[in-house]
């Protein structure tokens, strides 16, 4: 029954973790409320768009009959702000912004017309990240072997915490669900995206390949102690601690950006 317990546990917290992850980091839509002509409407603008098409960037369902302008420019260059207008019906706002090449950013604004004066939705301009297609059979092996990661990392430290025998081959498990889905598929999900498969340590300071270097670094010491018999304990809880604190980093941190001037995908500030 307690084996039960602490799968269905770590289950629930790898889910916690997984909405976590989604929802916090830059990538994920901006939502919001404004007020137009005395009725609030509720919209999300996008913060990440695939190349080769242009990018549907307000999205709302309650903005049918209005019109407004979208702004935008090449983030971190001294373009001159481009501006087009839109209307939105049946579901759907035509406020686009061209394409750009993978990793590449456009920093935008949206405003909706109003007797009045223009309504301004959000306060700062949004930056909007672009990236190429990945393939099913890529990002697919990608989120379920880093879900398995995670997975058995809380039910590993579940036991080491109570004192308990891990799950049989748990420990070198888990240390493969990582090494597959951080070091295998993730650089390769990372190469279709934005053209540059790592972007860590020693190449770059990507936020996200050095969270799965360091992961790796503590879970390959819980592997040896766990081999050796030494101090297994220690170094499990030691894993899933660093672990933990890196899934409460919101993911795409510091992650790859196309440099304008250069024509190089470099690491993002």
């Amino acid at each position: 029954m307690k084996k039960v317990l602490f799968w269905v546990l770590s289950l629930l917290v790898t889910l916690f973790f997984a909405v976590f992850q989604r929802m916090t980091g830059p990538t994920h839509p901006l939502g919001g409320q404004a007020s137009v002509d005395g009725v609030e409407i509720s919209y999300k603008l996008l913060r990440s768009c695939e190349t080769g098409e242009a990018c549907p960037v307000l999205r709302s369902r309650a903005m049918d009959g209005l019109s407004g302008r979208v702004s935008w420019r090449r983030y971190r260059t001294s373009d001159q702000w481009a501006s087009e207008a839109f209307s939105c019906a049946a579901g759907v706002c035509g406020a686009k912004i061209p394409s750009q090449p993978p990793a590449g950013k456009v920093e935008y604004y949206v405003k909706l017309d109003a007797p009045s004066a223009p309504v301004r939705l959000g306060d700062e301009p949004v930056v909007v990240r672009f990236r190429g297609p990945v393939p099913g059979h890529i990002l697919l092996p990608h989120i379920i072997l880093m879900f398995l990661f995670m997975l058995f990392s809380v039910r590993v430290a579940l036991s080491a915490a109570f004192g308990l025998q891990p799950v049989p081959h748990s420990v070198p498990a888990t240390v493969s669900f990582l090494v597959l889905g951080g070091f295998l598929f993730g650089p390769l999900t990372q190469y279709y995206a934005f053209g540059q498969a790592w972007t860590g340590f020693p190449f770059g300071h990507d936020l996200t390949d050095n969270k799965a270097l360091l992961m790796l670094i503590f879970w390959s010491a819980a592997l040896w102690a766990t081999l050796r018999g030494r101090a297994a304990r220690f170094w499990i809880l030691a894993a899933f601690a660093v672990t933990a604190a890196v899934y409460f980093v919101p993911h795409s941190l510091l992650g790859s950006e196309l440099n304008y001037d250069t024509g190089v995908v470099v690491t993002g500030k």
